[in-house]
């Protein structure tokens, strides 16, 4: 067995890394403490809120190359609220999902709702990848970008021959920012801020 030595240059100062705890940084609570107070018992209606929102979505429309008819949309919940959100408002009839862990799974199970039709779920084992295939009927095709659960990674890409109109989701939580792709290759991009602060990005034709 090798033994693997990272040098300590390369070592973070503190060790704590990843989407769970993690440290926060001494100019990011004195931040919270000055300009964060302006925006704390503030109505959402007031322009130190709406122009904070603004300011957000401009910059995610820029990261994401300024799609002409592609908006940013920002809610309270994760990605599990919309999972609700699209079986009750975008996904109609039967859907086709790709599962490669544990959170394809879980927006597999949304689109299984009662009003819908049963979906076809393309299965893969766990650490790799299966593909998305045109078939008739479907009016939405979904994948996790980046599985978080197996760090499975799908292309962004729409299906050749599937049904025209039919809608392509991808949740990005685990990659948004950090993955390159073309925002006209699908039509709903959603990711949300996890174990923190639960906000909900929705980028697409909406």
């Amino acid at each position: 067995m090798v033994e693997i030595n990272i040098p300590k240059d390369l070592l973070p100062l503190d060790g704590r890394f990843g989407c769970g705890p993690s440290k926060v940084r001494t100019e990011q609570l004195a931040a919270f403490n000055t300009e964060g107070a302006k925006l704390i018992g503030t109505s959402h209606r007031q322009a130190p809120v709406k122009n904070l929102v603004k300011r957000v979505q401009d910059g995610l429309m820029d990261l994401f190359h300024n799609p002409n008819g592609y908006e940013i949309v920002l809610g309270n919940g994760g990605s599990t609220a919309f999972w609700d959100v699209a079986a009750f408002s975008l996904a109609e009839g039967k859907s086709q999902l790709l599962v490669h862990g544990e959170f394809g799974a879980k927006f597999a199970t949304s689109l299984s709702a009662p009003w819908l039709e049963k979906p076809t779920v393309v299965q893969a084992e766990a650490g790799s990848r299966s593909e998305l295939r045109a078939e008739a009927g479907i009016s939405a095709y979904a994948y996790p970008q980046n599985e978080t659960s197996t760090g499975v990674v799908t292309p962004v890409k729409r299906v050749p021959g599937a049904d025209s109109g039919a809608l392509f989701f991808t949740d990005a939580t685990s990659a948004a920012g950090g993955i390159d792709f073309d925002p006209y290759e699908t039509d709903v991009y959603y990711f949300a801020r996890r174990r923190t602060l639960q906000v909900m990005v929705v980028f697409g034709l909406l």
